[in-house]
């Protein structure tokens, strides 16, 4: 068997043995869809993810990383408006050249999102998101870079037939590693497309990234995902194929989830 080929396995591996208890995650797509779920909602999102060959910012050598389980709580509290909690439970990396195989606790995420607009004919839905990402990993191995990171983006969603088409843009805030007071401003963007096939089952597509000029450690990102979704009412799963196209992203890699819808 393949040695790169073998190697991919053992890291999708170890994360489908970290998403197996609760099955996975929805969070599979990077770019946020403008519409939101109905007042009262609340649901739990449970994954993980994987990716061949990403630079270790300490270093510029390669490794294998993985995340998960990654656990997001949502919750609606009016129609328009989505509030979510998001913690990385565990980072870790193979074969990493300088810090063999270790992991650390995952980062917090924080977010809210306010719909301006409903779609409806001839318009889309329109919609603000705001984010801030909490440090918790650890510095030193190159899990994280243990900086503050921030976003707010505007969000348009318009659903056309079958097909339904995400876009998001907006300004990123990335404090710096190496450099104290300073940070990296990006462009965070997004689009996705999502192509409903019937009987709950649908297909993603996606590319989305951090356009700017970074450092290591904040660095810019690029990267396009492919995958399905199935399932409907409560419970839901998905998984994608990740392709990372720039230099501080990886090469191939893998996310699994599930959703799980625990009210309305």
């Amino acid at each position: 068997m393949n040695e790169d080929f073998r190697d991919l396995l053992v890291t999708s591996a170890v994360m489908l043995s970290l998403t197996a208890t609760a099955s996975a995650q929805t969070g599979l797509l990077q770019t946020e869809e403008a519409t939101t779920a109905p007042r009262g909602t609340l649901v739990l999102e449970v994954g993980g993810e994987a990716i061949r060959d990403e630079p270790n910012f300490l270093t510029g050598r390669a490794r294998d990383r993985w995340a998960g389980p990654v656990l997001r709580l949502l919750h609606s509290p009016a129609d328009n408006v989505e509030i979510d909690l998001e913690w990385t439970a565990r980072v870790g990396q193979r074969r990493d050249p300088d810090f063999g195989s270790v992991s650390d606790w995952g980062d917090v995420g924080l977010r809210a999102k306010v719909r301006f607009l409903e779609e409806g004919p001839g318009r889309p839905a329109i919609a603000a998101r705001f984010a801030v990402l909490l440090p918790e990993t650890s510095f030193g191995n190159g899990l994280g870079p243990n900086a503050l990171r921030m976003s707010a983006q505007g969000l348009v969603t318009k659903t056309v037939g079958a097909l339904t088409l995400h876009g998001n843009a907006g300004l990123a805030l990335h404090d710096e590693v190496f450099r104290p007071h300073e940070q990296r401003d990006f462009l965070a963007y997004g689009v996705a497309a999502v192509l409903a096939l019937g009987s709950g089952a649908s297909l993603v597509g996606e590319w989305a990234g951090l356009a700017g000029h970074g450092m290591p450690g904040a660095d810019a990102h690029s990267e396009v995902r492919a995958g399905f979704r199935v399932g409907r009412g409560r419970v839901a799963a998905d998984g994608a194929v990740r392709r990372g196209l720039l230099a501080a992203d990886g090469r191939w890699g893998l996310s699994l989830g599930a959703t799980f819808r625990m009210s309305h």
